[in-house]
């Protein structure tokens, strides 16, 4: 007998093994084989008595198969999905089994992964009462529930989603008891912040949280209890989607319209869109669910190809917060970036002991350091991006490659002594200020720079009311409540909409819209001020007036005069290297090998042209037909590699960054 063996290596190939005369496989089962002078775990994929013609080896020189393991089976599903993962995103199916895998399944612990599935002891279960509307919500899910659907769960912010696809999950339990569920989350703050809950709601079911800060040992725990069927509930980040699950049932992406699902190194994927390949395949229903769903999202709607439930009113007596705009061109300023009515706004909210929450979407403490005398801007050693000042950690820093270096007073462009300055602001800037204006402030910074572990620890000081200014970026945005929380300031509502990612203007509108739902989520009287220079923008035209189909209406037929996404596909590829003239070479050839089939735009310098001392070219693809010209994509990519091996290209399905 002979095995097809997926080995989780970077080679678009299997290989194939010689299995003992007395074992007996099963395809999707864990093998330990020989591979060159290393030991490795793959996965059966095919079981037969010949060699393939094609493959190049005759069966006297097989390498036999060592051993296999007592770990459950991959469901031949899952097998079928990682080789469509793998086509369609142009990527080898052995990096996508390596996600499987996820550092747990490997030649060192093959035989050392045991497992005891327990019987629960536990009954603490919390029943969720539902109000009249997210029964009726709950009430067409579970009619979805048969088989497969998607199902857009589009609730305003504060509405109770959550609560109603859990008692979903609560019901689909009740009538299989085995039935898995999975929760994606975009952030990992939030996966904290949710396991919480779910544990309150269903600790019997043993539900377990996935992302990249688990421990190895609580890592192989919660794999091992996916695989064997203990753990009903998986509350996770994108790696999540590619568990070993047993019974799979119903596949939830909360914040579905968020960027984050897309995985933008190694295998480069869309957790959102696979999850609904994932769940075809399965005939299982997924559940997306957004107050600002993606305009591919809607567009779907709009098509009748996705389910819509809606929910349009907060829950308990909790109103939607007064939306205030401030014009900056004409306000009265305090300083920099903060108007008198924001900051006499702050003083009023503070004095009544509530909470107030100061939005801007700019880590640090300011932009660049620029030079006064000369208008030098400090740039990064390794990219064609300026260093952000980070004044906590004394520090100039690239958000890109993370290359740091000490603060320095003196131009190295003019020499100037003591020239530089601060130019621009972020959140530690503002929170300096703030301060500084108000001494007794209690104020918690928020953004990607805090650890997982420090800001949850704030996120208690928070709900114990010990902090009542709370700082932050994006992390802050969406899926918190905080019951004191009842004044939202956006510093800078324009921040984002420079740049050239088309979906930019989008991606502002659901930010601004999460993030001034933070306020009055549990009273009547929330707030919210936008301060902007484009009071007249249909963005903010909608945001003050609740009016979400005034933006969508406008930025699909933007989207449909311009052929771009939801109407059309787009793929990119990504020419980088450290010889710019290689780059720019092999880039002219891909579009000329490409442009008499296909609507090719490019080549061009990417925005960010120079990272991590390598050139970076940009070509995109508008497609219809993705599979047909994925195939083709691999062999010029196979190609071009070899023709200059010190260029690397990189493929790019349905990109969301265009930097």
């Amino acid at each position: 007998m002979i095995a097809e063996v997926l080995l989780p290596v970077p080679i678009n190939k299997t290989f194939y093994y010689s299995v003992p005369e007395n074992e007996s496989l099963l395809i999707g089962e864990y093998v330990l084989v020989p591979f060159g002078l290393r030991t490795l775990v793959g996965v059966v994929l095919k079981l037969s008595n010949s060699m393939p013609l094609d493959c190049g080896i005759e069966r006297l020189r097989l390498k036999i198969i060592i051993s296999k393991s007592s770990l459950p089976r991959i469901n031949p599903t899952l097998l079928n999905f990682i080789k469509w993962v793998s086509e369609y995103n142009v990527v080898p199916a052995g990096l996508v089994l390596k996600m499987v895998f996820s550092n747990v399944v490997s030649a060192k612990s093959f035989n050392k992964l045991e497992f005891s599935v327990k019987k629960s002891d536990k009954c603490n279960d919390v029943a969720i009462s539902l109000s009249d509307e997210q029964r009726v919500a709950y009430d067409d899910i579970i009619n979805k529930m048969s088989g497969y659907s998607v199902v857009v769960l589009d609730g305003e912010t504060g509405s109770g989603k959550t609560e109603v696809y859990c008692e979903v999950i609560r019901e689909l339990i009740k009538k299989d008891n085995t039935a898995q569920t999975l929760i994606l989350l975009p952030e990992i703050v939030l996966t904290l912040q949710l396991i919480k809950r779910i544990k309150n709601y269903f600790d019997s079911y043993y539900p377990v949280e996935w992302h990249s800060n688990l421990t190895l040992k609580n890592r192989r725990e919660y794999w091992l209890s996916v695989a064997y069927g203990q753990s009903l509930i998986v509350i996770g980040a994108r790696s999540a989607l590619f568990l070993p699950y047993n019974n799979l049932k119903v596949i939830i992406v909360d914040e579905e319209h968020d960027s984050s699902f897309k995985q933008e190194s190694g295998v480069l994927y869309n957790a959102r869109d696979m999850s609904i390949v994932l769940a075809k395949s399965l005939n299982i229903p997924v559940i997306l669910s957004s107050a600002t769903p993606s305009l591919e999202t809607i567009n779907n709607v709009l098509r009748s190809q996705y389910y819509h439930v809606k929910l349009t009113k907060r829950f308990g007596n909790a109103k939607l917060p007064s939306v205030k705009i401030v014009d900056l061109c004409k306000s009265k300023m305090v300083n920099t970036w903060l108007s008198y009515e924001l900051y006499n706004n702050i003083l009023k909210v503070l004095k009544r002991q509530d909470q107030v929450m100061l939005f801007l979407n700019s880590r640090g403490y300011a932009k660049l350091r620029l030079c006064k005398a000369c208008g030098f801007k400090i740039q990064c050693k390794n990219c064609s991006t300026w260093l952000i000042e980070h004044k906590r950690k004394n520090v100039l820093l690239c958000h890109y490659c993370g290359y740091s270096c000490a603060m320095q007073n003196q131009c190295t462009y003019c020499l100037s002594e003591s020239s530089l300055i601060s130019y621009g602001v972020g959140v530690e800037k503002v929170a300096e200020e703030i301060v500084a204006l108000i001494p007794d402030a209690k104020i918690a910074v928020i953004s990607s720079d805090v650890s997982n572990k420090d800001v949850g620890v704030m996120f208690d000081l928070i709900m114990r009311n010990e902090v009542n200014v709370i700082i932050g970026t994006q992390v802050i945005a969406k899926g918190h409540n905080f019951p004191r929380l009842t004044f939202v300031g956006v510093v800078d509502a324009d921040l984002g909409l420079n740049n050239s990612d088309l979906r930019a203007t989008e991606r502002t509108y659901q930010l601004l819209h999460q993030v001034s739902g933070r306020s009055g989520r549990f009273v009547d009287n929330g707030e919210v001020m936008l301060q902007t220079y484009d009071v007249n923008s249909a963005l903010v035209k909608s945001l003050s007036s609740y009016n979400r189909e005034l933006f969508y209406n406008l930025e699909l037929e933007s989207r449909l005069l311009t052929k771009m996404p939801p109407y059309t596909r787009l793929i990119g590829i990504i020419v980088s290297g450290e010889n710019e003239t290689n780059v720019i070479n092999i880039s002219k050839q891909i579009v000329k090998s490409l442009m008499n089939t296909l609507t090719v735009l490019g080549p061009a310098p990417a925005p960010i042209s120079f990272l991590n001392r390598r050139y970076r070219y940009r070509i995109l693809i508008k497609v219809q037909n993705n599979i047909l010209v994925q195939k083709l994509l691999a062999k010029y990519k196979e190609y071009y590699s070899k023709v200059n091996n010190k260029v690397k290209i990189t493929i790019d399905v349905d990109p969301v960054n265009f930097m």
